[in-house]
C-alpha cells in the first residue's frame, strides 16, 4: 500500500467511525462554542418550569458511557447554582414518553446532549461530553 492509499484509508475508517457514533445515539464530545437558537417551541414538561428563570435540560438514556461521564459535570454545575433561579432536570430517553417528546422538540439525536434554555425559550444545545466552562458560560448569559 503506498502513501497516498494509506491516507485514503485512514480517512475512510474515520468518517466511518465518527458514523456509528452518530448512529449509535451516544456521543462523546461536545463543540467548543456556543449560541443561542430560538424558535423552538418547548413541550409544556418545559415551558412550565422556565417561568421561574434559567432551565439546564439533561437529556441521557440507559447504556450510554458519554452520559456517565457527563453526569457528575452536570451534578457540579447544580451544585454551584443551588439556591438560584437555575433549575436542573434529567431527561432519561429509555424511561418515558415526556422525555422522548422533550429530545425530539430539541432535535436530539445523540445522548448526551444538554440544553440551556433561556427565559425566553433561546436554546444553547451542547451535545456529548461538554466543556464545564463553556456551559458556565451559557448558563451565565442566559440568566441575563
Amino acid at each position: 500500500m503506498n502513501l497516498k492509499s494509506s491516507k485514503r484509508y485512514v480517512a475512510v475508517v474515520a468518517a466511518l467511525c465518527l458514523l456509528c457514533v452518530g448512529m449509535s445515539g451516544c456521543a462523546s464530545i461536545s463543540s467548543g462554542g456556543y449560541e443561542f437558537k430560538s424558535g423552538i417551541t418547548p413541550p409544556t414538561a418545559v415551558s412550565d418550569l422556565m417561568k421561574n428563570g434559567t432551565v439546564i435540560l439533561f437529556i441521557t438514556k440507559n447504556d450510554c458511557p458519554a452520559c456517565e461521564q457527563t453526569r457528575p459535570l452536570i451534578t457540579a454545575l447544580q451544585s454551584q447554582y443551588n439556591g438560584t433561579n437555575v433549575t436542573f432536570v434529567t431527561f432519561n430517553t429509555s424511561d418515558n414518553s415526556t422525555s422522548q417528546l422533550v429530545a425530539r422538540a430539541y432535535g436530539v439525536t445523540a445522548t448526551p446532549t444538554t440544553v440551556v434554555l433561556r427565559k425566553d425559550g433561546a436554546a444553547a444545545i451542547f451535545v456529548g461530553v461538554f466543556d464545564s466552562n463553556t456551559v458556565k458560560s451559557a448558563i451565565e448569559d442566559a440568566r441575563k
